[in-house]
């Protein structure tokens, strides 16, 4: 459990306010207030909320009441697992409000081959299309080969995503996620870790991604409804 001088020490490395914590957790002033003052043992989900806040931003809690800030990082997710844990990952970063640009929510994804959700995830990816959905100003382009052919049922028919085709010439096969201040590169070939998600954790590599993602966008053709 995280104590009240990890929490303070955690804030302090952020610069984060309490209201600054609260924003991106969704846990009050006042309840952060009372676990730093020592008052109040939080709950496992409120914790949890915590934690999750402090990482998407770098910030890690360690043994002995230890905090690190690790700015730049790479982790791995392979299997069905773990490709549930990396979109988890996603729907948590993209609810947090420094995930915002330009009032916006943006996440890029290319090469992606949409067969491979539903094969991998079945029930699991329409649950995740649908909370996605709630997410306000939440947008998602997509740069495609070829028309998609997932079916999702009218409750969790997407109205955040958004299809381009990738120019012809265009030879890069690697699929390619940004979301946030990470950029993930997946491989879904046919092994028995199938798929293979490498997390890169770095501003700069997302900024430039995104960058170089939306002079592609601009010169693609838009796929038709």
């Amino acid at each position: 459990m995280i104590t009240a001088a990890q929490l303070r020490a955690a804030r302090g490395l952020l610069d984060w306010s309490r209201s600054d914590l609260s924003k991106a957790s969704g846990v009050s002033p006042e309840t952060i207030k009372n676990i730093e003052h020592g008052t109040f043992r939080p709950q496992e989900t409120t914790e949890d909320a915590i934690v999750r806040a402090f990482s998407s931003r770098g910030v890690e809690f360690t043994e002995n009441e230890g905090v690190i800030l690790r700015r730049d990082s790479v982790s791995r997710h392979q299997g069905t697992e773990g490709f549930k844990r990396f979109l988890d990952e996603v729907y948590d970063a993209a609810q947090q409000p420094f995930s915002a640009v330009d009032g916006d929510k943006p996440l890029y994804a290319t090469s992606i081959g949409d067969e491979d959700f539903p094969r991998l995830l079945g029930d699991y990816f329409l649950a995740h299309v649908r909370r996605m959905n709630t997410i306000k100003n939440l947008r998602m382009r997509l740069l495609i080969r070829e028309t998609p052919t997932t079916k999702v049922d009218e409750e969790a028919r997407s109205s955040y995503r958004e299809y381009r085709f990738r120019p012809k010439g265009d030879s890069a096969k690697a699929s390619f996620y940004v979301y946030g201040d990470k950029l993930a590169i997946l491989n879904f070939e046919h092994t028995e870790n199938s798929p293979q998600i490498l997390v890169i954790s770095s501003a700069l590599a997302a900024k430039a991604y995104r960058e170089q993602f939306e002079a592609v966008w601009n010169a693609a053709a838009p796929l038709e409804k």
